[in-house]
């Protein structure tokens, strides 16, 4: 009986510690809805950061995200850039409104109005690819260049666990977050398992090069670092969940980007390997856009990360330090 009693016991404190480590790690975790400002729009409000001094660089980030996943490319900030990141509808402390890819690009000319920024450099990543090309686009006269990173471009067909058991209970409204913080929590307690389980979804590697990539990130402070702070602008899910629906509902209906007005030199960065956004969004580009160059790079969705990651940043400075700001 006594032993029943003190496992009972040791199943309560447990459970009790586990409580009080996941509202500590949330109070933690919302902390960034106090990061940057929000601005009113005609199209309602938009949750915007801008740091730095020089050319401005618009960051439109990936999916779920908001404007925390600017530390990404933040380093750039020391190389004379500002940096400029909103949140897209239902991010963070961008309200959720049901805004097309022009809508939102309208709005982003409306926030540079007040913000007084003339031209800004469109950088395109992941989900923000579709942002990035609508708004170079539409806005010729307001874009210095375009910056495509793994970016969206074309027909996007939904990840195929989208629908799946797991994927619908992490983003069950009662305990999306609870699982936003058991992933957190994985990760620094077993990088390597959870890392390789990632990477087997987002690349098309074979089960040696899934290895080889795990290896290289595992024994890398740098990249460990930077794939955990990706992690830390995904969650809490219940801070971007209308937002990363949306951005699934904007995805799955796209039929064709224009690209036709778009004259100014472009940047693109891919990986034959990806299987989140795959090849062909680099092929659309390569056959539509005028003037650009192409990287093709290792490592699929994470190719940020992967062999090329040196490669990847020297390259993005080379191509900005190219571009005429006058």
């Amino acid at each position: 009986m006594q032993i029943v009693i003190f496992v009972l016991l040791v199943i309560v404190v447990f459970i009790i510690l586990l409580i009080i480590s996941f509202k500590k790690w949330k109070k933690s975790a919302i902390r960034v809805m106090d990061d940057g400002e929000v601005m009113e729009t005609a199209m309602g409000k938009i949750h915007y950061k801008l740091i730095g001094e020089g050319p401005v660089l618009f960051f439109m980030h990936g999916g779920p995200g908001g404007i925390d996943q600017g530390v990404l490319i933040d380093d750039i900030v020391q190389e004379g850039y500002s940096l400029l990141v909103v949140s897209r509808p239902g991010y963070l402390r961008t309200p959720f409104a049901p805004l097309s890819y022009e809508e939102q690009v309208d709005q982003y000319v409306e926030l540079l109005d007040k913000l007084a920024i003339d031209k800004v450099v469109a950088m395109g990543y992941s989900a923000g690819g579709p942002l990035a090309l609508n708004f170079a686009n539409k806005y010729p006269e307001r874009t210095h260049a375009l910056v495509m990173e793994a970016g969206v471009s074309t027909v996007f067909e939904s990840e195929e666990g989208m629908d799946s058991f797991w994927a619908k209970l992490f983003m069950s409204n009662r305990i999306q977050d609870f699982f936003s913080w058991i992933t957190v929590k994985s990760i620094k307690i077993a990088f390597k398992t959870i890392f390789k389980s990632i990477i087997g979804i987002e690349t098309l590697l074979d089960k040696e090069g899934i290895k080889k990539f795990t290896d290289l990130v595992s024994n890398d402070k740098e990249r460990r670092m930077w794939f955990k702070n990706l992690l830390d602008t995904t969650v809490p899910m219940s801070l971007r969940k209308l937002g990363l629906n949306h951005d699934i509902e904007l995805l799955t209906s796209i039929e064709k980007i224009p690209v036709d007005n778009i004259n100014v030199k472009s940047l693109l960065i891919y990986s034959k390997e990806d299987n989140d956004v795959k090849w062909l969004n680099a092929e659309y580009l390569e056959t539509n856009l005028k003037d650009f160059e192409l990287l093709v790079t290792h490592g699929g969705h994470m190719m940020w990360i992967g062999e090329d990651m040196d490669k990847i940043k020297s390259k993005r400075i080379e191509f900005l330090k190219s571009i005429n700001f006058e």
